[in-house]
C-alpha cells in the first residue's frame, strides 16, 4: 500500500464520516413540521415555535448545552394558541470546543424556518437535518480548532437570524478577540438532484477558457467568492475524500458576488468580513418544486443527499483539524 493510501486510510478511521445513519438523518428530515413561518396563520407560527423547542431539545438529549439568541418578540396571528412565554424567535447552536486551537472557529449554519407555500423538505429541511446529524456525529469528539453549528430562524424574511447572529454575536466576539473565524458554510437546499440534460440552469452565463455552465443538476456546488477560495477549496477537498461518489462543483472565481450568490445565511457573514460559502443544489435553478406545495420529503433523493451529509461531516472535520498549512488560517 502506497504511504499516502496508508495515511488516507488511517485518517479516514478516525474521521466521524462513519458514524452517519442515514436513517436517522432521513427522521430528521420527516420530524420537521411542514408549516414553519411566523406568518400568515396560527398553524404556521405554532410550527415554527414547534420547530424552534424540538431542535433545541433534539440538541439536549445529544448532551450539548444549547446558546439562544433573542432576535424580535412577536404578535402570533390571531387565534394562535402560543403562550406568553414562546411569543420570541430564536437562533440556536452548539460548540464542540477545540482541544488545540480553541479560538480559532469553524461556523456551520441552516435556517430551519420555511415560507408558508411550502411543507420546505428541500427549503430547507434538508439543511437542518444535516446540521443535527453533523452535531450529532461530533458529539464527544475532539476537534482541533472549534466546530460551531448554528440554527438560524427567520432567513426567509430577509436573512434576520443570521444577520442578527454574525452583527451581535460573532462580530463582537471577532473584535474583542475571544475568537477568529476560519469560515462559514450555510447548508442551504441539500437534496435534490436530476440525471435529465437541461435540467439545471445557472445565473452565471459562461466565461469563455474559465466557466463553462453545467446543464444537469447531478451535483452539490459550494459557492464562494475569489478571496473565499483559502477556505472553500480545502472544505471541497474534504468533502470528496469523505464521500468520494459526491460530485463537488466549486464556484468561487467572481471577486464580488453577484446577487443570486447572496441568497443565505453565509451572506451576513461576508458583510463583516468572515470568510463564507453555501452549500447548495442551487435552488430554483435547479428544482421545480422551489418554495411550492411539492417540496415534500418524497422528491428528495436519499441516496445522494446522504452522500452530501457525508461530505460536510468529512469536510468540516478536516478544516478543524488542520495539517501543517494547508487549511486556512483563522480571521
Amino acid at each position: 500500500m502506497m504511504l499516502s493510501t496508508l495515511i488516507a486510510s488511517i485518517c479516514m478511521a478516525t474521521s466521524p464520516v462513519d458514524d452517519v445513519q442515514p436513517s436517522r438523518v432521513m427522521g430528521y428530515l420527516r420530524a420537521l413540521p411542514e408549516q414553519r413561518s411566523p406568518a400568515p396563520t396560527p398553524a404556521h407560527a405554532e410550527g415554527l415555535v414547534e420547530t424552534e423547542h424540538w431542535i433545541e431539545v433534539t440538541l439536549r438529549d445529544m448532551g450539548y448545552e444549547v446558546q439562544r439568541q433573542h432576535l424580535i418578540v412577536f404578535s402570533p396571528p390571531e387565534g394562535s394558541r402560543i403562550a406568553e412565554e414562546d411569543r420570541a424567535w430564536h437562533n440556536l447552536w452548539i460548540e464542540i470546543p477545540g482541544s488545540e486551537r480553541p479560538q480559532e472557529v469553524v461556523i456551520v449554519g441552516a435556517h430551519f424556518d420555511a415560507v408558508p407555500t411550502t411543507p420546505g423538505a428541500d427549503d430547507n429541511g434538508t439543511g437542518t437535518a444535516c446540521a443535527l446529524e453533523l452535531a450529532r456525529v461530533l458529539r464527544g469528539t475532539a476537534p482541533k480548532r472549534t466546530i460551531r453549528v448554528v440554527f438560524f430562524n427567520l432567513e426567509e424574511i430577509g436573512l434576520v437570524g443570521s444577520r442578527l447572529y454574525a452583527e451581535n454575536i460573532v462580530r463582537p466576539q471577532i473584535e474583542s478577540g475571544e475568537i477568529r473565524v476560519v469560515g462559514m458554510v450555510s447548508l442551504e437546499m441539500l437534496g435534490y438532484f436530476s440525471d435529465e440534460e437541461n435540467s439545471q440552469r445557472s445565473p452565471v452565463p459562461a466565461i469563455p477558457g474559465v466557466f463553462e455552465p453545467r446543464t444537469v443538476g447531478d451535483f452539490i456546488a459550494l459557492v464562494g467568492s475569489s478571496t473565499d477560495q483559502p477556505f472553500t477549496r480545502p472544505l471541497a477537498e474534504g468533502m470528496r475524500r469523505g464521500s468520494p461518489d459526491l460530485d463537488v462543483f466549486v464556484f468561487d472565481i467572481l471577486p464580488t458576488p453577484i446577487p443570486d450568490m447572496r441568497r443565505s445565511d453565509h451572506a451576513p457573514f461576508w458583510d463583516i468580513g468572515v470568510p463564507a460559502c453555501m452549500l447548495t443544489d442551487t435552488s430554483n435553478f435547479r428544482t421545480p418544486h422551489y418554495h411550492r406545495p411539492s417540496d415534500r420529503v418524497e422528491t428528495i433523493d436519499r441516496e445522494r443527499f446522504i452522500r452530501v451529509v457525508r461530505g460536510v461531516v468529512a469536510g468540516i472535520w478536516a478544516l478543524a483539524n488542520p495539517e501543517g498549512g494547508s487549511s486556512p488560517a483563522a480571521r
